[in-house]
């Protein structure tokens, strides 16, 4: 995976993709090592500006974004608990029960740093993440549920509304700075690519909560476009930005889920292996992107706000 970097922050209707690589090698069972150069990471945040044509129609702003069906297919899919149960076609081989696995309890997490199955690195990093990602269930099923203003806090006017949006926005770039930042560190890559037998079970648990932090950042601006009071003319402006806003959380969904089938697929491989065998995974990619046309639409909704 190419280790290059290009980074440019987001102005006007820029469209943002944030793409973080992580390559998996397992060795065998007996080997000393499940791991060997291990993490490869690379993030790449791609902006283009794409201002909208002032000659577009007023009127297709009278009615919400479309979602396309992939991006509402995974959008629902934040309304519900994520299982970590890798997706397979034949039943799991008895050998497998050998190799760790994703635990989705605090009990069950104890007793995998304990036990330190092979892989447990792993499965400890991606345990914490389906934890905490569960633990917010509720606020993500909201966010997917449209606008809904709190009670009591005066409506903003769209131009208002656009402040707010660009603060949102700019909240949202910057985090994805700091995530960069974050899994390119020293800290990050030398510790997922530790030695099994050298895997300090505090050290992987406490980036796989650094990294949580980060989407509760996300679904922090989330819940501020959605839950923001406006008047009514705004309330196309609200849904749309919303949309823009889910794609953080989408991206961390995604990410979590292949984690976990690459568990699952190390439960598969790893029974069979000779000590010193090293079995290559396909790499986990973290891709946070906006789909065609919201970006446009945002800055559509500006100017229409701010003439």
């Amino acid at each position: 995976m190419s280790g290059g970097i290009s980074l440019q922050r987001l102005t006007g209707g820029s469209r943002v993709s944030l793409i973080a690589g992580i390559v998996l090698l397992l060795v065998g069972v007996g080997g000393g090592s499940w791991l060997l150069a291990a993490v490869g990471l690379a993030l790449l945040i791609g902006a283009g500006v794409t201002w909208y044509s002032a000659h577009q129609s007023a009127d297709a702003l009278e009615q919400p974004w479309a979602f396309p069906p992939d991006y509402r297919t995974r959008a629902e899919a934040l309304a519900r608990p994520l299982d970590p149960t890798p997706q397979r076609l034949l039943p799991p081989d008895e050998k497998s029960a050998m190799i760790a696995r994703v635990e989705t309890t605090g009990e069950g997490l104890s007793r995998l740093i304990a036990e330190k199955p092979p892989a447990w690195p792993w499965a400890v990093f991606t345990s914490v993440l389906v934890q905490r990602r569960n633990a917010v269930q509720a606020r993500l099923r909201h966010v997917v549920s449209g606008y809904q203003p709190h009670p009591g806090l005066p409506a903003l006017s769209g131009a208002a509304y656009s402040q707010l949006g660009h603060h949102v926005l700019r909240t949202i770039i910057d985090t994805v700075e700091q995530l960069e930042g974050f899994m390119l560190s020293p800290a990050f890559t030398g510790t997922l690519g530790t030695d099994e037998d050298t895997a300090d079970a505090d050290a992987t648990a406490g980036l796989a909560h650094r990294l949580m932090d980060y989407h509760q950042i996300f679904l922090n601006e989330a819940e501020t476009c959605l839950q923001t009071p406006v008047q009514p003319e705004a309330r196309v402006f609200v849904q749309d930005l919303g949309a823009l806003a889910l794609a953080p959380l989408v991206g961390f969904d995604q990410f979590i889920l292949t984690m976990c089938s690459r568990i699952g697929e190390a439960q598969d491989l790893l029974p069979y292996t000779s000590t010193g065998d090293v079995i290559g995974l396909d790499e986990v990619n973290l891709t946070m992107a906006a789909p065609d046309g919201l970006l446009d639409r945002f800055e559509a909704h500006v100017e229409r706000f701010n003439e």
